[in-house]
């Protein structure tokens, strides 16, 4: 009977000892599974994915197919343009999808803002705001960009980060392009994305540049 009870207690124990063996290795695949796919996986693939749609963004503007472009507006909040690196909330437009369309169309000339220096009210068509204060360089090849990165910086103010905290932005900037300016005739696009059901949209059009 005492070598029965002993034969017992020894099974017993390789039951054990081999249940928490499984466990653990149960537990430390799965912290390591999720480990990897929430911070690799995940964040590289955001950031690939706002670098393509900025890039198909850049394409229809450099195509002037505004059209297409009105498509990556955010659904509900629309796309607020800036035409300096200072986010002017009281004068900076905010547009919708239809209503930039409708600028578009129409073919009226509007208040954009004021110009750097002078304060003069910019009044211009919605092509003609986009030819000189948002694709007025060839950023499809900018000389750098930067992801959630401000790399143009000039004698005036950035609140991007607090019009948009926590929006993920992506910018593209020449240093220059004639030399007998020192760099005074440096030029930046940022554009803003929001997410939205599960897509990144378009929040706003930011052009930068030296100002006086």
């Amino acid at each position: 009977m005492k070598q029965l009870g002993f034969l017992w207690l020894g099974l017993l124990a390789l039951i054990i000892v081999s249940c928490n063996s499984t466990d653990k290795s149960a537990d430390s695949s799965l912290s390591a599974d999720s480990g990897k796919t929430v911070n690799t996986v995940d964040s590289v693939a955001d950031e690939g994915t706002l670098t393509t749609i900025a890039t198909e963004i850049l394409t229809t503007l450099k195509a002037k197919d505004y059209k297409a472009f009105a498509s990556y507006f955010h659904p509900t909040e629309g796309v607020v343009f800036s035409p300096y690196g200072y986010i002017d909330t009281k004068t900076a437009k905010k547009l919708s999808k239809a209503s930039f369309l409708k600028l578009v169309e129409e073919g009226a000339s509007v208040t954009w803002g004021s110009y750097d220096g002078t304060g003069d009210v910019i009044k211009l068509t919605a092509p003609q705001y986009l030819e000189k204060f948002v694709y007025n360089a060839d950023y499809l090849h900018a000389e750098k960009t930067g992801y959630d990165q401000i790399i143009g910086k000039g004698n005036s103010l950035n609140n991007l980060n607090e019009i948009f905290p926590k929006h993920p932005f992506i910018e593209y900037h020449f240093s220059g392009f004639d030399k007998k300016y020192g760099g005074l005739d440096w030029t930046s696009l940022r554009l803003v994305f929001k997410l939205h059901q599960s897509n990144y949209y378009l929040v706003a059009v930011i052009h930068d540049q030296w100002t006086t």
